[in-house]
């Protein structure tokens, strides 16, 4: 079993961000439960598991030997309950992104409420649409800052004026993915699952006929992807 000491920055940050949610004692128990469950995981990758159980992440604190004993944990489906909102009926929540950006909010706000109503088109669009800016600006800009050529070539077409469509900024991501280091996997296995989501965005833009259902979003599980692009930014900070 992999021994180490839990970082003292990681345990603040659980009790700070379930503070009203979860009892503070109960936190290292959790934790020891998900390392029974996980023998190969460090006391940080049990924590990293742990934050994602609450929708938060503390990737930040996490060193090689921590993300490398994370790769043996098969990334799985995120189960997200139905809330009640009112007397508006019953709204699903498929998306949820810690982030300070109002739009980016308000678009992910959009997406539950297409769904919650039905609109499986609408809401494979708009996760689509949100993908395409993560990568954009959460991702790629955050790599590649510098205002020269090379790196404004990756996302933004600069005879055309406008930023790349998703299936370049996907090719370029992917081929990047060197340039990430310990992280390329995160980078590849980001741009497999964006890649479900680019495919059927496309069948449905080009045929008449193509309505989206519900079983097609379920099936991309959108929720894991945002979990992953937030890794990959908090990695890039």
């Amino acid at each position: 079993m992999v021994r180490s000491r839990l970082d003292p920055r990681i345990i603040h940050v659980l009790v700070r961000k379930t503070k009203g949610v979860v009892d503070k004692d109960s936190i290292r128990p959790s934790l020891s439960k998900i390392r029974r469950d996980y023998p190969s995981l460090t006391p940080n990758a049990a924590a990293q598991i742990f934050a994602r159980k609450h929708r938060f992440s503390v990737a930040r604190y996490l060193d090689d030997r921590d993300r490398d004993s994370l790769k043996t944990i098969p990334i799985q489906v995120v189960r997200i309950p139905v809330r009640t909102h009112g007397t508006k009926g019953r709204l699903r929540t498929i998306a949820q992104y810690d982030t300070q950006d109002r739009l980016l909010a308000r678009h992910l706000e959009e997406i539950n409420r297409a769904y919650g109503c039905g609109c499986y088109t609408a809401t494979f669009a708009l996760c689509r649409k949100v993908l395409e800016n993560l990568i954009i600006h959460h991702v790629l800009k955050k790599k590649y800052p510098l205002p020269k050529r090379a790196h404004r070539d990756k996302y933004f077409d600069i005879d055309r004026g406008r930023y790349l469509d998703f299936a370049r900024l996907l090719a370029n991501l992917r081929k990047s993915a060197t340039d990430f280091g310990p992280d390329r996997q995160l980078v590849e296995r980001t741009c497999q699952l964006c890649d479900g989501f680019k495919e059927t965005a496309d069948d449905m833009t080009h045929s008449l006929y193509h309505i989206a259902s519900k079983k097609e979003i379920d099936e991309k599980n959108f929720q894991s992807i945002l979990d992953l692009v937030r890794d990959l930014e908090e990695r890039l900070q």
